[in-house]
């Protein structure tokens, strides 16, 4: 009977212990490429329960042996259960050799995981950075484009992906560009300065590789365009008429401030425009594209009160001036030469007084 009772307490705390051990099992891909991300995910909650038997915040490592002779760590990273039971880890293969790798959770008292866990799982990392050819300089001087040539083994025609990174920004991609039948592949991908740029290549089995190419130089500063101008009174019956010589591109012309000034021009195919968008506190701007011809310019206030000088510049022409033919294109009445040169009145009243005193005397 001691023997009968002595078995029965030996089981009963047999089973006891497997039931106060936690379950945890871990899992991760069985080949990854080399660069690419090594995500290990892990739970502890066995199939037939639906609660997790390690308490959400439970944390151990996870270590990453290289595997091939003799075994060592290669890296480590800290694992939270939270309140699901899962748990993750994520480790960067990048310049990690190819072949065969363990990866293992730890068990803080070596009888935290019960015997029906898994604790390890082997993953074979397998470069494909020879599977590429790049035929373009890694060292390449700034024109604008980085040059992308080379040659993808075993794809054809099926393309390649692209993904170029700047100053740790994601500028080009990711993006499939054409490859030939014999995986070859050719593109200019714009870029906005010098520097170092990390062209990374991959297919629709994943990573192949990632390449740096060093670009020298700077882009050319940008000029701004010289200002011309010209000045005329004008009133709302009275506008300031200007002709203006552009050169080919786009020609911005711009009034003065202080007046709510509305400019009309007339293009080098003889169509009229009208501009009226700021106010008295903002100059007035028409923007056009010249061939290099003359456009003719008509400037007044908005409000029949305002008069004044108003000033015109031009950017991109050759000239701008006061014009004496451009009322005439506009439809409007051209000043004669008294109105445009009016007697002073000093010399009108002089003039008077002599009319004046001859009648007198006759």
């Amino acid at each position: 009977m001691k023997r009968i009772a002595w078995l029965t307490l030996i089981a009963a705390m047999l089973l006891v212990s497997a039931a106060s051990a936690a379950y945890v099992s871990i899992s991760a891909p069985k080949e990854v490429y080399v660069g690419d991300r090594l995500v290990v995910a892990g739970t502890s909650v066995a199939g037939e329960f639906a609660q997790p038997s390690l308490k959400p915040g439970f944390s151990t490592d996870v270590i990453l042996y290289y595997a091939k002779g003799t075994k060592s760590e290669v890296a480590r990273k800290t694992i939270v259960v939270q309140e699901n039971g899962l748990f993750s880890a994520t480790f960067d293969t990048a310049g990690l050799a190819a072949g065969t790798y363990s990866i293992e959770i730890v068990d803080p008292t070596q009888t935290t995981f019960g015997g029906s866990s898994k604790v390890q799982q082997m993953v074979e990392l397998i470069d494909r950075s020879k599977d590429i050819v790049v035929d373009s300089p890694l060292t390449q001087e700034f024109d604008g484009t980085l040059d992308l040539r080379g040659t993808v083994s075993g794809i054809g025609d099926a393309g390649v992906q692209v993904r170029v990174e700047h100053d740790a920004a994601v500028i080009y991609g990711p993006k499939y560009i054409r490859t030939d039948t014999n995986g070859a592949f050719s593109e200019e991908v714009p870029i906005p300065d010098g520097g170092i740029y990390r062209v990374t290549f991959s297919d629709t089995k994943g990573f192949i590789s990632t390449v740096t190419f060093v670009v020298s130089g700077k882009p050319a500063p940008t000029s701004t365009p010289a200002m011309i101008s010209a000045n005329a009174p004008a009133t709302r019956s009275a506008p300031a008429y200007f002709e203006v010589d552009t050169k080919s591109g786009t020609v911005t012309i711009t009034t003065s401030v202080g007046i709510d000034w509305v400019i009309e021009y007339i293009d080098e195919d003889g169509r009229s425009h009208k501009v009226n968008d700021k106010g008295q506190l903002e100059p007035e701007t028409a923007e056009f594209v010249a061939r290099g011809g003359t456009v003719y310019v008509k400037v007044y206030p908005m409000s029949y009160s305002d008069r004044g000088t108003v000033q015109v510049s031009a950017a991109n022409a050759d000239s701008i001036r006061v014009s004496q033919a451009a009322p005439g294109l506009f439809g409007d009445a051209v000043p004669t030469t008294a109105q445009a040169a009016p007697l002073p009145a000093f010399l009108a009243l002089l003039a008077l007084i002599v009319v004046v005193v001859l009648a007198r005397r006759g």
